[in-house]
């Protein structure tokens, strides 16, 4: 791909080998960041550098439409051919984007533009990564404890939907102010995330994660089921807790003591932690994903639990240094769009032909130029009208979908909570039909035993002994014990029938849930794609005009140099008024040699 270039004056981009601006004559530069400048799907602008990762780089970008603030995220163009690394790009977007849950990062846009770069829009945050929070030192165990609780209730609603996160780590925790907490948690960094019934896009028996919060099963065989995540989640309690990570080392031995070694209670590093606090945060560090909590739903109950225990958390507690989660952000002063720019210059063009040739002698292909460039720029006009319908559409759809999503998810949320502690209650019961069973079996071979013992006394009418009646007592008794039993298993398995009925109610509910949520998203992806097409074939016809008409403006801006007279003209800047949204950005490839400008796009 040929380096851009920008025009300093009239902000227009252009590639190949021009060195000035065809619009206004203006030396071209080299940008800082080919990225900066350029519109996305026609209605983000990219305005700075945020940060950057092995993957890619995130700037703030504003969103043309609504006028709001957004994080968009480029997959780092050297791995943009790389196919395994586009499809786990465009996973975390995936997975990310139907889970939709207020606690995890909101993706409301992903594709790939005309030119091939692979982009990911997210919701614009400002606060601070927990690694952050967790470098001033321990927090007491109730903030600790609140924060924990909206990761699992994030974790939940990814679990339940199939997404496993692989990599729940404090840099991958982001914490702003809203709703007037200055804790609010946002997961960040779907990026290893594996979806179920696809495997592809972190690949198979690979391991996947951070050394210092990974799961035993994880090591072990390069899987991760979702108590994988809590066991991650409990690395990061110790951590808050603790100010330190529960096993430490170089990798190897650091896998090694994840697999082996029995983690201490938090306590025995900070003085004050609630022996219940320790009990959490031990069984999610059971190295065996049974012994740590059934899925996150019943965490977040045994979170909240425990919160309902623990002293109110003062102001001073909590962090006060956290800036607000501001989405609107300044708005940067709009540039004139390409067609308004060059229809401006159009008229300046105009003005100076009757300048430079006052009694009519200009050269025949001078207003024919300046005519085929007004034409241009009519039909680019219809053009962003087009390319302005797109977005606005693209964006409505994104505001039709949000509300259905957010009434389905908090539906599963609640069937799903009761669903796990449904699970639960049937664990129980499963357990007492055992025990009911076994005493059942006990008291029948005690039946067996004393009928076999019965006195021959008794059938033959004699009047028994004293031994003989006791024996007759016992044989009473155990026929007794042997009804309650009955009794007692057929009671335990009613109520564990009634629960397996209950259960599958509500899977069936989830079911049809989540059958809702995927066709929702599914007719979103083909809506969504449609209007990135036409996004994409708008861009690439209005850049193809743009393409034609820079060597005829470039050659009419040479002719007009030639006059001294004229020459602070040309180069004093566009009169325009900036005071509206910042148009797409002009980034054009202009050919040596242009064709014929009275040719019409299909």
């Amino acid at each position: 791909m040929s380096s851009l270039k920008f025009c300093p004056r009239c902000d227009a981009r252009f590639r190949g080998d021009i060195v000035t601006c065809p619009i206004d004559g203006t030396v071209l530069r080299e940008p800082d960041d080919p990225f900066i400048g350029r519109t996305i799907a026609g209605r983000y602008l990219v305005e700075e550098v945020l940060g950057a990762g092995g993957m890619g780089t995130v700037y703030r970008a504003r969103h043309q439409i609504i006028g709001r603030n957004v994080a968009l995220k480029f997959l780092e163009p050297s791995l943009v051919q790389n196919e395994r690394q586009r499809k786990r790009f465009l996973g975390e977007a995936r997975a990310a984007n139907q889970i939709n849950h207020e606690h995890i990062i909101d993706i409301t846009d992903f594709g790939e533009t005309e030119d091939g770069l692979v982009y990911m829009v997210m919701e614009y945050l400002q606060g601070r990564t927990l690694s952050t929070e967790i470098e001033d030192g321990p927090m007491i165990p109730r903030r600790a404890l609140r924060i924990a609780t909206q990761v699992a209730l994030g974790l939940a609603r990814a679990h339940e939907l199939g997404v496993v996160h692989r990599d729940i780590k404090p840099a991958n925790i982001y914490l702003v102010h809203r709703k007037m907490d200055p804790d609010y948690v946002k997961i960040l960094d779907f990026g290893v995330a594996r979806i179920e019934h696809d495997v592809r896009i972190t690949g198979q028996g690979t391991i996947v994660g951070t050394p210092e919060y990974i799961a035993p099963e994880q090591i072990r065989s390069a899987t991760a089921s979702p108590s994988a995540d809590l066991y991650s989640l409990g690395c990061v309690i110790f951590e808050m807790l603790t100010g330190r990570l529960p096993f430490e080392g170089k990798t190897t031995m650091l896998l090694v003591k994840h697999l082996n070694d029995p983690p201490q209670p938090p306590s025995n590093l900070v003085a004050g932690i609630p022996p219940e606090v320790d009990e959490l945060c031990l069984r999610l560090l059971s190295k065996q994903p049974q012994d740590r909590y059934r899925d996150a739903y019943h965490l977040v109950e045994a979170l909240q639990h425990l919160l309902d225990t623990l002293p109110p958390l003062t102001r001073s507690s909590a962090s006060e240094g956290s800036s607000p989660d501001l989405l609107g952000g300044v708005t940067k002063a709009a540039v004139p769009s390409a067609e308004e720019s060059f229809s401006r210059t159009v008229e300046l063009y105009r003005s100076l032909l009757d300048e430079a040739h006052p009694s009519g002698d200009a050269p025949a292909w001078l207003p024919t130029a300046i005519a085929q460039l007004e034409d241009a720029v009519a039909e680019l006009r219809v053009l962003r009208e087009r390319l302005q319908a797109a977005a606005e559409k693209a964006t409505e759809q994104e505001e039709d979908l949000r509300g259905p999503r957010v009434l389905i998810g908090r539906a599963l949320d609640e069937l799903a909570q009761d669903d796990s502690r449904l699970s639960r209650q049937l664990s129980v019961l499963a357990e007492e039909l055992a025990a009911a069973e076994a005493r059942l079996e006990e008291t029948m071979q005690a039946v067996f035993q004393n009928a076999h013992a019965m006195p021959a006394a008794l059938a033959a009418g004699r009047v028994l002994s004293a031994d003989e009646a006791v024996c007759i007592g016992q044989s009473t008794e155990a026929a007794r014990a042997l009804s309650s039993a009955r009794q007692d298993r057929v009671q335990v398995c009613g109520a564990l029938e009634a629960k397996r009925m209950e259960s599958k109610d509500l899977r069936f509910q989830i079911t049809e849930l989540k059958e809702q949520l995927t066709a929702l998203n599914a007719a979103s992806t083909i809506d969504q794609q449609f209007v990135h097409d036409e996004v994409n074939r708008v861009g690439a016809q209005m850049k193809a005009k743009l393409e034609a008409m820079a060597p005829y403006a470039t050659r009419i801006a040479t002719h007009f140099s030639n006059f001294p007279e004229l020459r602070e003209r040309l180069s004093a800047p566009i009169g325009t008024t900036r005071a509206f949204a910042p148009a797409p950005s002009r980034d054009l490839t202009v050919p040596k040699a242009g064709p014929n400008l009275s040719r019409r796009e299909s």
